[in-house]
């Protein structure tokens, strides 16, 4: 629990207490760090010169205002999820506005309902179609053959509609991620036994990459390392569990089908080219624009960041290695993100550095660890899986060194 001290006052503007609530309760459903909810929220009540104590959790939030005993306090629970990142814009432009209490709390609580009511920018069909680029977009990263990025379209057109159908379907939803697995890897072995494409469990990745849980890993790495044991902790073990869930359905598929074993690579070694993987994050851009409802504000600044990213973590690969690339590509990420949020075009800098996450391909790394052991490849999977966690622990490491380094700029505007 974190305390501020700030000059004592005998009164909390009304609705504070409810904006900084909802407030923080989108925020922890938008799937945003505890560590950076908490600093946010209690900048906003800093500037309205009231003393705070709130504890954030993903999926609990607990705010007193004022330092009396019978000071206000109440409670929220969260329902963790990815909401369409132009509300996440919008709410950060709240934020902006209330950080600096230009903004009665009455009226932010009307604009929260407000914005979170919006509906996504592209519609149903523009989620569809923004899952199939994404999926050709994460496809063109691996190098396949062009046998092997048709199926990736196909099948991220299918997981697209699932996503699609389940998006207002609570019980559904909780199934979605085994359900998508089970008929990618049906679909996807069916075509290895039919001859028409070449047998690869990477190249269930791209169709199946939303459901991979490489930015929560990632995020959970981060908050244990800024001391965030439990909500750290807990991302971590969901994000593990969602791996198992997606391997269950693969494998179900895989009996299903009854493909044997030896039919099966691990790793693809086609390639199509070195621009492949540079024309691969073009297209992923324009499928997150699409599938994640970014403005087009902001389009031209998560396409720079995902660059960045990306060759960033190509330099570090070649100068030293592995590691030292996901280190590098997620240092540059949040340092170019904290730039332009701060810079007068306010992207916020969830909004430009999420979609990096799938290029840093943390989750990927996990599922190609569990698939290897799938094939009783048990060598093989131990060295994937002692490769994720430290590629996690190096993103991770990339992202916190950026915030320390950037952190005088918090308070600060770029022109």
């Amino acid at each position: 629990m974190l305390k501020d001290d700030l000059m004592e006052v005998t009164e909390v503007p009304m609705g504070l207490l409810e904006f900084l609530t909802k407030l923080g309760k989108a925020l922890a459903s938008a799937g945003i760090s505890v560590v950076d909810i908490t600093s946010i929220l209690k900048r906003i009540a800093s500037a309205y010169h009231v003393e705070s104590e709130i504890l954030v959790f993903p999926t609990m939030i607990l705010i007193k205002l004022g330092e009396h005993e019978t000071a206000p306090i109440t409670a929220a629970n969260p329902k963790p999820g990815l909401i369409p990142l132009n509300q996440v814009s919008e709410l950060y432009e709240l934020i902006y506005r209330a950080e600096d209490a230009a903004i009665d709390p009455v009226e932010g609580v009307k604009c929260i309902k407000r914005i979170l009511s919006e509906k996504h920018l592209f519609g149903p069909t523009g989620m569809i179609v923004g899952y199939i680029l994404f999926s050709v977009g994460i496809g063109l990263l691996m190098q396949p053959s062009l046998e092997q990025l048709i199926a990736s379209g196909i099948l991220g057109a299918l997981v697209g509609t699932l996503i699609l159908f389940g998006e207002k379907r609570t019980k559904f939803s909780v199934i979605l991620p085994v359900i998508a697995a089970l008929l990618v890897s049906c679909l996807f072995f069916w075509g290895v036994k039919a001859g028409l494409v070449a047998g690869s469990f990477v190249m269930l990745i791209p169709s199946l990459a939303y459901f991979l849980p490489g930015a929560t890993l990632t995020t959970g790495m981060f908050e244990l390392a800024s001391d965030e044991i439990v909500s750290g902790a807990s991302r971590v073990i969901y994000g593990a569990a969602i791996l198992l869930l997606l391997l269950f359905g693969v494998l179900l598929g895989l009996q299903i089908m009854g493909l044997p074993n030896q039919e099966l690579i691990v790793f693809n070694s086609a390639t199509l080219g070195w621009w492949a993987p540079y024309l691969g994050i073009l297209i992923f851009g324009i499928g997150m624009y699409l599938f994640m409802s970014i403005r087009n504000k902001d389009l031209p600044w998560v396409m720079l960041i995902l660059y960045v990213a990306f060759i960033g973590e190509q330099i570090g690969n070649y100068l030293v290695g592995g590691f030292f690339g996901g280190f590098l590509g997620s240092f540059l990420m949040a340092v170019s993100g904290t730039i332009i949020e701060k810079s007068e075009h306010k992207t916020p800098s969830f909004v430009s550095i999420l979609p990096a996450f799938w290029v840093l391909v943390p989750g990927s790394l996990g599922f190609i660890s569990l698939a290897t052991l799938a094939g009783q490849n048990f060598s093989a999977s131990v060295t994937s899986g002692l490769l994720m966690i430290l590629t996690i622990v190096s993103i991770s490491l990339g992202l916190l060194v950026g915030a320390v380094v950037m952190e005088p700029l918090k308070n600060k505007k770029i022109v």
